[in-house]
């Protein structure tokens, strides 16, 4: 990636929101559905809730390590 980079700004943002504590809010952040750019790590802000349910029902590992935002993502995507 060089300085020139479009999609710098973007993913130093999906980085910075993903390492940010949102738990200590009671809030768990995802990204939104249109979102373009998503964060390498295994955390629920930089998945899309709707992935992030996808990946907590087919990885037990993911749904233990992160319960709440599992629960809450599962319980958003069921009609």
């Amino acid at each position: 990636m060089n300085e020139g980079d479009p999609l710098v700004i973007p993913l130093a943002l999906s980085i910075l929101l993903a390492y940010t504590d949102s738990s200590a809010q009671g809030t768990i952040r995802f990204l939104p559905d249109d979102a373009q750019v998503a964060c390498r790590a295994i955390l629920p802000a930089c998945f899309k809730q709707r992935d992030w349910a996808d990946l907590c029902l087919k990885e037990p590992d993911i749904r233990s390590g992160h319960p709440e935002a599992c629960d809450q993502a599962i319980e958003a995507a069921q009609p």
